[in-house]
């Protein structure tokens, strides 16, 4: 299963490069289940009495954990197509099962005179881990929908682990997918892988023999390192809201066309500056002349 919705969350990410929410900052809670690999335990055993052969170190145990939780807190920043962020997490997982080698529990139970089968060891309820790393992110999509990230981190890890505790350098793989549920909040989806370093745990078991059966001290560590997977819910804030997109101004309008140049002829009429002025009319005929009368008839 989980192979699938590993696979699920990087076919979801191929996309183009996001660009929405470049140069701010962000705070994130993130939370889900925690599903650590299998674990190899080593035992010495020491029998009080010298006549019964104490058992050499040697792998006795395959320690199997359930489905535990894994939350942490990150805040990072957003510098385009890339992202850097602190993260500090805790995981959590009880113990499943035990499973003891048969010569072991043989040579054991032969030694102490018991019958153990090997629940009766306490290996310690639970493993925890706290650790600090640091993240580098490439980011895919566009955020003002569906987008997506790849990356890993490096940090330091504390290991608590039967009944003893050891710190070592960690490192991890992460893909996701989120999208935008409001201006400045997020929601996601991600898978983790996570690593440490080699780790020593040590924890003992006192017993007692049982008839002609020896007491004495079982010790058991383990030298490995701690992995697991994780798929989480994340909630994540950021500090500036999405770019808004650029609006559209509509270009001015066309100046009106300039008005024709006119003329004003010498009658008072106006009319176009390519045009002639009408001829004026002729002058009036003079008045004729008066007639005057004969004299002396």
């Amino acid at each position: 299963m989980r192979k699938y919705l590993l696979a699920a969350a990087t076919a979801a990410i191929i996309s183009t490069p996001a660009m929405a929410r470049d140069g701010s900052g962000y705070v994130g809670l993130e939370g889900g289940a925690l599903f650590p690999k299998s674990q190899h335990v080593n035992a010495t055993v020491d029998f009080t009495n010298p006549a019964v052969t104490d058992i050499a170190s040697t792998r006795v145990a395959t320690v199997k954990h359930k489905t535990g939780y894994d939350v942490d807190l990150i805040g990072g920043y957003d510098f385009g197509m890339f992202r850097l962020e602190g993260e500090l997490g805790y995981k959590r997982s009880k113990l499943k099962s035990a499973h003891f080698n048969d010569a072991f529990l043989t040579a054991f139970n032969t030694g102490a005179g018991t019958s153990f089968t090997g629940g009766e060891f306490d290996l310690n309820g639970h493993t925890s881990v706290v650790s600090g790393m640091v993240n580098a992110l490439l980011d895919f999509g566009d955020d003002n929908g569906i987008s997506g990230s790849v990356g890993g981190g490096f940090g330091r890890a504390r290991v608590k682990e039967l009944g003893d505790s050891d710190s070592a350098w960690a490192w991890q793989l992460i893909a996701g997918v989120r999208m935008p549920v409001s201006e400045n909040v997020d929601v996601g989806l991600k898978y983790r892988y996570f690593r440490t370093g080699n780790l020593n745990f040590d924890d003992t078991f006192g017993f007692t023999g049982v008839g002609n059966g020896s007491g004495g001290t079982a010790f058991f560590d383990a030298s490995n390192h701690f992995s697991s997977h994780s798929i989480l819910a994340s909630l994540i804030y950021n500090f500036s809201a999405p770019a808004a997109a650029p609006v559209e101004v509509a270009p001015p309008p066309p100046p009106p066309p300039a008005a024709p140049a006119t003329q004003t002829c010498p009658d008072g009429s106006v009319i176009l500056a390519t045009s002639a002025c009408p001829v004026p009319p002729p002058p009036p005929p003079p008045p004729a002349p008066t007639e005057r009368g004969e004299r002396g008839r």
